[in-house]
């Protein structure tokens, strides 16, 4: 493949062995990882990072970016039902994850609630990379628990070698009828590249164990959840110019998707005169988003800046909450950012980047669940790494100013603010692939809208919700703490982190029950927090079978959240280990793996404990053909195969809405 190699230079180079679930990659040696400024290996790095491509992420590629990557180390999912589910990161949620597609955020409103789903459809995606731990330098204050950043082809930066290639894939399931078709396509030559993928799905309501509540209040199908159905579509198109040190590119998606809200229903009554009864009506959420997006670079300056890189995304999004076919509310969010980096020449034995970050946002929702008023945002960031090398050393300084605004409207008070982060990192190579890596930082975190202004009854997640006008910063101070072993067949990570927060912003139960909409009360305050967890995994081939090989790997999380009064955080995920036992060779990857996600009965005031359960799947992905002209892949993979009644303290709906019972899917790929 012919590429101007503008983002290689501007961003570093990830070895996939580093990361142990990728067991069927050995072949691939690198990665680009755009998320970090400076080209740098797996082993440069010192913060958490997970980069998934390949067959690793076919594997676990699900309907949602929560679904795709909750199985994935110190990463767990909120779940409301089949068609929302965001990301966790070691405990942290909402708007302290980024969510981003090519190094430009969601720009959605699925950090306002967990019914909303991230405009992100994880089949476009070449690659996933999960940075843990605070990225506010290159991302902004929000980033403070990390980033899921979705690498896509959709502004292409070269061209097939052979001028044209291309991907379809069909697959579908059992416990939903899932049935999903999607296509991509890419050509060019020396001076233009283009891109084009399309996706269409649809799904029944899902199976389930058993009833999804154990106390009705009323009728429900035993085995189903109701109104868990998804319909998704989404049409991409990209085009770029080449040149000899230069690439210009745009692109145009669109994404839409029609999905229920299990347990929801609104009461209406019936026409007739004289009815006693109320008509149930489902609730289901249609998403519209438009994106366009622009990708730049230059390469081989000369003077102090050697290169520049410029990002650019705009989204045109709306969404209805309807009840039945009539419209309860509609949230709309007119938004756009941009970045552009600049890498610097070496000063010395320094080599750095800086840059600026501007967002714009226009939020609103009219109707009955606006319990978030209007609000307009605008931030301007600006930050600076810096990085050193020695013979047993690495170091890495950074940097990050930011200044917010929020505007809303009904005469509600603006806030206006700014925050400053600074961070430090470290590793040293110990000798014979042993490293230690350390990771400091201390970040500000500026509250968003619904923490500043939210005042009314949240219905999706059955509270009132008030916010606080008030509300100042947080601050927190993380430390990451990791040895690894990188070299020889056994290869191992264990990682410590601890995080202590000055003026957490968290959604309290006051414990009190609104007399008129007959809800609990929960208010956004602050106090001070602690962080505290581990993550480790092993990776170990075993045997060699024929022409194949079979490897082990063992993992396991850990993290503990409560408030410096002793009280424990809300929605906490609980310890969780596994194994995963596989066998590949050049045709054949099989593999089979188990995880325990332990009793949670460490919880918040008013908080309820949530059993424990134990997941098994399975897969299998075979090369069926491979010619000149195209390559042939079935899979199949099962799900929950204890059909176990397994339900997410993380969720909202862990007491309406279990997650799927046991399940076979099947899919076929043609490549050419």
């Amino acid at each position: 493949m012919k590429s101007t190699n503008i983002k290689g230079a501007l961003y570093g180079a990830l070895s996939v062995c580093a990361y142990a679930p990728v067991l069927a990659q050995e072949t691939i040696e690198h990665v680009i990882v755009t998320g970090v400024p400076i080209e740098q290996s797996a082993d440069d790095l010192a913060q958490s990072v997970t980069v998934i491509g390949g067959e690793a992420l076919d594997r676990i590629r699900a309907a949602n970016l929560g679904e795709t990557l909750a199985g994935e180390l110190g990463v767990s999912a909120s779940y409301f039902g089949a068609g929302a589910s965001r990301p966790i990161i070691r405990g942290l949620a909402g708007p302290r994850v980024r969510m981003m597609e090519d190094g430009i955020d969601s720009l959605d409103v699925s950090t306002v609630s967990d019914d909303h789903a991230v405009s992100i459809d994880p089949v476009a995606a070449e690659q996933i990379e999960i940075f843990r731990g605070p990225t506010t330098l290159l991302y902004g204050s929000g980033a403070v628990g990390g980033v899921i950043n979705t690498v896509t082809n959709r502004i292409p930066e070269g061209a097939p070698a052979d001028g044209f290639d291309g991907t379809v894939e069909v697959r579908g399931d059992t416990v939903a009828d899932d049935r999903t078709l999607s296509l991509a396509l890419d050509g060019g030559g020396d001076r233009v590249a283009w891109h084009v993928d399309a996706l269409t799905r649809e799904t029944g309501n899902y199976e389930i164990p058993g009833f999804a509540e154990e106390e009705e209040e009323h009728e429900e199908i035993f085995g189903i959840l109701e109104n868990s159905n998804i319909e998704a579509d989404s049409v991409a198109g990209g085009l770029s110019w080449l040149g000899d040190s230069a690439f210009f590119g745009v692109s145009l998606g669109t994404f839409d998707t029609n999905y229920g809200l299990p347990g929801h229903h609104e009461h209406h009554d019936e026409e007739e005169p004289g009815a006693e009864e109320e008509e149930e009506l489902p609730v289901r959420l249609d998403l519209e988003q438009t994106r366009y997006d622009i990708k730049g670079g230059w390469l081989g300056l000369d003077g102090p800046i050697e290169a520049i890189n410029l990002r650019l995304g705009v989204v045109d999004y709306e969404h209805l909450e309807l009840e039945g076919s009539e419209v309860g509310t509609r949230f709309d969010n007119d938004a756009w950012e941009a970045r552009l980096e600049f890498l610097l020449s070496d000063l010395g034995q320094w080599r750095g980047a800086f840059g600026l970050q501007h967002t714009e946002r226009e939020f609103s929702a009219i109707g009955e669940e606006a319990f978030v008023p209007p609000v307009d945002t605008s931030s301007l960031g600006l930050f600076l790494i810096e990085q050193r090398e020695t013979e047993r050393w690495q170091l890495s300084l950074g940097a990050r100013l930011e200044s917010q605004e929020h505007d809303p409207s009904g005469g509600l008070p603006r806030a206006d603010d700014s925050a400053a982060s600074v961070s430090f990192a470290a590793i040293r190579d110990l000798g014979n692939g042993f490293s230690l890596a350390m990771n400091l930082a201390n970040a500000e975190r500026l509250p968003v809208a619904d923490e500043l202004y939210a005042n009314g009854p949240h219905l999706a997640t059955g509270n009132i919700e008030i916010g606080d006008p008030a509300l100042g910063s947080e601050t927190s101070r993380h430390l990451d703490f990791g040895i690894r072993k990188t070299e020889g067949d056994l290869t191992w990570t264990v990682t410590t982190f601890v995080t202590d927060y000055d003026d957490y912003i968290y959604l309290r139960d006051t414990g009190v029950i609104d007399p008129d909409e007959e809800l609990p009360v929960f208010a956004f305050s602050q106090a001070n927090a602690d962080f505290v967890g581990v993550e480790a995994e092993l990776f170990m081939p075993i045997a060699n079978l024929g022409n194949g090989e079979i490897d082990l790997r063992l993992f396991g999380d850990l993290v503990r959240a409560e408030l410096a009064s002793g009280e424990r955080l809300p929605r906490i995920p609980p310890r969780r280990f596994g194994a995963r036992l596989q066998y590949h060779d050049e045709r054949l990857v099989a593999g089979i793996e188990a995880t325990r996600h332990d009793r949670q009965d460490k919880t918040a005031t008013y908080e309820t404990p949530t059993p424990g359960y134990t997941m098994l799947n399975a897969d299998l992905r075979l090369t069926v053909g491979d010619t000149m002209a195209a390559t042939y892949e079935i899979f199949l993979r099962g799900t929950n195969l204890l059909d176990e009644d397994a339900r997410r303290h993380t969720s909202f709906l862990k007491d309406i809405a279990p997650l799927p019972g046991r399940n076979y899917a099947l899919g076929f790929r043609v490549s050419f």
